[in-house]
């Protein structure tokens, strides 16, 4: 039974992980594998488990911090500020007249609805079809097409 129990820390924490990229997860479910493999060796799930919360303790305190710095290193995007994204040079139409951040409207992106602002400050009219430049939060900046 231990080792169905380990079994699903670990796919939990893998799934969390995955889903939150937050590095906690990840060191929780490794402990998790330390603790399969007690198990395994019929190590009494009272000492499994406290293995296993000392284990990721230890992970978490001495690993995850470095393991933060290497990704965001790597990766180091600033999310305050307007970025490209999986929106960017997506086409739509205007569907409630757009203008600066001052006056922001509504635009249709693959048959949702989005807050929208010109960077320009041009007033870009309803049905006028335009291009995704970047996007901040549920905020796209766009430009008016041809």
């Amino acid at each position: 039974m231990a080792l169905v129990f380990w079994a699903v820390i670990i796919v939990a924490c893998a799934w969390a992980e995955l889903h939150t990229n937050a590095l906690v997860a990840a060191f929780v479910g490794a402990s998790a594998v330390a603790a399969f493999a007690l198990a395994l060796l019929g190590v009494p799930f009272l000492v499994q488990v406290a293995i296993w919360l000392v284990v990721s303790g230890v992970l978490l305190a001495v690993l995850r911090p470095f393991a933060l710095r290497v990704v965001r290193h790597r990766h180091h995007p600033d999310l305050s500020l307007p970025a490209r994204g999986p929106m960017t040079d997506q086409t739509g139409f205007v569907e409630q007249v757009v203008g600066d951040e001052g006056h922001p409207g509504r635009v249709t992106i693959k048959g949702e609805s989005w807050r929208a602002v010109t960077e320009s400050g041009e007033t870009i009219p309803d049905g006028a079809r335009v291009v995704v430049r970047r996007a901040h939060g549920t905020t796209l900046w766009v430009e008016r097409l041809s």
